[in-house]
């Protein structure tokens, strides 16, 4: 379980949540972030080693801002639920919600098709579009005039970028049909989400870091 840490003072600093913050992208993110002095971070990885490592590394280079461990496993409902009520206990609403956590390939080489296009699925759709609809009401609960939720995708998940015959990630040189495809189900859960919230001023947004 999330281990309990003293309640963060007050401050007119915005609260974002990225998933996936123990490395990579997520980690890069948490570090431009960190830079500007200008938010409070929930670090989020699968253990509380990894999230605290993490932010052991932020810390060297940071300013002096809130770095807060948040356990989330995107594979898994019942961490995301604890997760949120984590929040909700501790800061009561969130202002920008990152979905970075993702994954290209299965992690068991012996994995089937099935099973692989499965546990990209489970981690890169179904995980995002759980901590969306789990974390909603505390971005709802938000009074920052910048509400957000950031989608991580990637280009490969455009289609007309899989057809291109010039584009160096065109389908022609890098098929991954498995991760391409469960970016592309992101753009189209990003879409539908934009229009949606769009009357209650909480942008859904794409980055695609590449």
């Amino acid at each position: 379980p999330n281990r309990k840490i003293p309640a963060m003072a007050a401050t007119t600093k915005p609260l974002i949540l990225i998933t996936g913050a123990n490395q990579g992208l997520g980690f890069a993110t948490a570090q431009q972030l960190a830079s500007t002095g200008q938010y409070n971070l929930l670090i989020g990885a699968r253990s509380q080693e990894k999230a605290e490592g993490a932010i052991k590394k932020l810390q060297e280079s940071s300013v002096d801002i809130s770095l807060t461990p948040i356990i989330i496993d995107l594979d898994q409902d019942e961490s995301i639920t604890a997760a949120a009520k984590f929040v909700q206990d501790l800061f009561g609403s969130l202002d920008i919600l990152i979905n970075n956590a993702g994954i290209n390939r299965a992690s068991d080489p012996n994995a089937t098709l099935r099973e692989t296009y499965r546990g990209v699925f489970e981690t890169n759709v179904f995980g995002v579009a759980m901590m969306t609809a789990t974390f909603l009401p505390l971005l709802r609960a938000s009074k920052h005039h910048d509400r957000r939720i950031v989608n991580v995708t990637s280009g490969l998940g455009q289609i007309g970028i899989a057809y291109s015959p010039t584009s160096e990630y065109s389908a022609k040189i890098w098929e991954l049909p498995v991760y391409r495809s469960s970016k592309s189900a992101i753009n189209m859960i990003s879409a539908v989400d934009a229009v949606s919230l769009e009357k209650e001023n909480i942008l859904c947004v794409l980055a695609a870091p590449g």
